[in-house]
């Protein structure tokens, strides 16, 4: 295959992307290839996967997009990561390198990109465009479902070529940028720092403050709100975040560490949620007041909080919302591409992002292969889908590695553990099992399009196909998905799955629809504690056999500890 364009990003979270004539056709973040959560660096193996998978050579490739301008290229392992972070405030040079930041461009970055792709024998133009246009094209491109349709594009994170958010426009593939925001300003880096101050991981553990939000005393979050909007809020028109003091807000950190000091850990957690929400919230309505566009697309780390998506959703101004999937760094690759895409073959020939399902498929020689002389019990029904709805409904646990491979954060059933949310006592159960999260942390449901509104408080009919929205369930049906809500608020973050997709997970959903009366399963990851979610037939048996998991489906295959109740039909 020729006329290939290939995306790229080297930060955070690396990736690449690959696709031809305005087409995504394959997309893996770098993590999945190496084991190493959240890879930090050039996506040498994803480059190499991105080639295989087509069966392309790098002169194949006639054009390279690199989605920021600047910005670091180097891998960086996580313990030497933390401890950075853990020195940055004491670094007498550290104002001298947000000075640095602020500069949009980096040629010496952009030649070590070059030197890289070198390396691997592609030697095609790179463009290098900016890392906010490059987020708001995945929102614009990826989500638009009409081209002569108006859309506010709203991107927001902690920072990338010097900015941290931008409002903008978008009509008819052009766009015009309203208003952004310099890092000095960064809702995102307050995000980080609190992460970081707190013990978890920044770029991994934000989620975490998020979860733990819901269980704090409502004063007391708001007290601790108000220790952070003294330090950040918006501008006269709304449209920008402006700070309350001299130094930025990554140089005042030290200064609002000790104002939190005496406040306990989740009313910090909740307050820094609650300010984000309204920031987010009066930021997006003064959006759209200027712009007149109540249809909004969003993208930027900051947008992969569910529960500020779910306040902006329902705000009134807002008619519709969609945050892309996965929308932290890793997806600057599909972005990237997008944009070379319209500057090659025009806006009209960009198709829409149509699923995340965009890396490694297993076939049925790979899930042989990896069965092959394995200890347990293995068996290929005659209908997986049903053998599998059959021990969910018996109260079973499934791991499933089958088709091909979700791009992102979120497990959308491809590579998924799926189990009968109306256990109250499956999160313990699964925490001992395999995933060892955090005990304050919620599982998610995954919900059959035609049945969301027997389970989900959703009256604007706002699309959740991607685990990218948090919405209160029906008290009705909280018995039914009581372990795929939060404890605390019984909320959710469904994957709301179109009863006509061609994939193994609506199938499945809807043979359990058919034994049990009940259309929500719970959907989590599959993957071990601390390592990436699994890519192969190989690396899900190892989870099966780490762990104490009784079923993995492989591909069209079932392998089980113990013999399964399988239906006669099946060899």
């Amino acid at each position: 295959m020729t006329n290939l364009v290939l995306g790229l990003h080297a930060g955070a979270n690396s990736a690449a992307a690959i696709g031809s004539a305005g087409r995504l056709l394959y997309c893996v973040q770098e993590e999945r290839l190496t084991g190493i959560k959240g890879y930090m660096g050039f996506p040498t193996q994803a480059v190499t996967a991105c080639l295989d998978q087509l069966g392309a050579k790098p002169e194949d490739i006639t054009h390279v997009a690199y989605g920021s301008r600047s910005g670091s290229t180097e891998h960086c392992p996580r313990e030497e990561f933390l401890r950075r972070l853990a020195a940055f405030h004491d670094r007498p040079d550290r104002a001298e390198q947000e000075m640095a930041l602020l500069a949009d461009e980096s040629p010496a970055m952009q030649n070590r990109i070059r030197a890289h792709l070198a390396d691997l024998g592609i030697t095609a133009p790179v463009t290098f465009t900016d890392h906010h246009l490059t987020h708001a094209a995945t929102a614009y491109y990826g989500l638009r479902a009409n081209p002569r349709k108006r859309y506010l594009v709203l991107t927001c994170d902690g920072f990338g070529d010097g900015a941290c958010a931008t409002v903008s426009l978008w009509h008819n593939g052009q766009h015009r940028e309203i208003a952004r925001t310099d890092l000095r300003n960064s809702v995102g880096l307050l995000y980080f720092w609190t992460t970081h101050a707190y013990g978890f991981t920044p770029h991994e553990d934000e989620y975490k403050l998020m979860g733990m939000a819901p269980y704090a005393n409502p004063d007391r979050a708001a007290a601790v709100a108000a220790i952070y909007a003294r330090y950040l809020t918006l501008d006269a028109s709304g449209l920008r975040f402006v700070r309350n003091t001299g130094a930025s807000l990554e140089q005042s950190w030290p200064a609002i560490r000790r104002q939190l000091h005496r406040h306990r850990f989740d009313d910090v957690f909740a307050g820094l949620q609650r300010f984000t929400e309204d920031l987010l919230c009066a930021w997006t309505a003064a959006a759209i007041k200027h712009t007149s566009i109540p249809d909004v697309l969003a993208s930027g780390g900051v947008f992969m909080n569910v529960k500020a998506n779910q306040r902006i959703a329902a705000l009134p101004e807002v008619r519709t919302f969609a945050a892309f999937p996965s929308c932290g760094d890793e997806s600057l690759p599909i972005g990237a591409f997008y944009l070379t895409s319209r500057n090659v073959g025009g806006h009209d020939v960009v198709e829409p992002l149509g699923d995340c399902y965009l890396g490694d498929d297993v076939t049925d020689a790979q899930a042989t292969a990896a069965l092959s002389g394995i200890k347990w019990n293995v068996r290929r029904p005659s209908d997986i889908d049903g053998t599998v709805a059959d021990l969910l409904a018996s109260g079973e646990i499934v791991g499933r590695c089958a088709g091909p491979m979700e791009f992102g954060a979120r497990a959308l059933g491809n590579r998924s553990i799926l189990a009968d949310p109306g256990n109250a006592d499956l999160p313990r159960v699964l925490n001992r099992l395999v995933k060892q999260r955090d005990f304050w942390m919620p599982f998610a449901p995954a919900i059959l399009a035609s049945r969301q509104h027997d389970y989900l408080d959703n009256p604007k009919r706002i699309d959740s196909p991607y685990m990218m929205m948090a919405f209160p369930a029906q008290p009705a049906a909280v018995p039914q998905m009581i372990a795929a809500l939060h404890p605390a608020d019984l909320t959710c973050r469904p994957q709301i799955v179109p009863d006509n997709a061609d994939t193994g997970l609506a199938r499945i959903l809807t043979a359990y629809q058919h034994r049990t009366g009940r259309a929500v399963l719970l959907n989590t990851s599959l993957n071990l504690h601390g390592h990436p979610i699994v890519r192969t037939a190989g690396e899900a048996l190892a989870v099966l056999d780490r762990s104490d998991l009784r079923h993995m489906q492989v591909g069209p295959y079932l392998a089980s500890r113990d013999a399964p109740d399988l239906r006669p039909q099946d060899t």
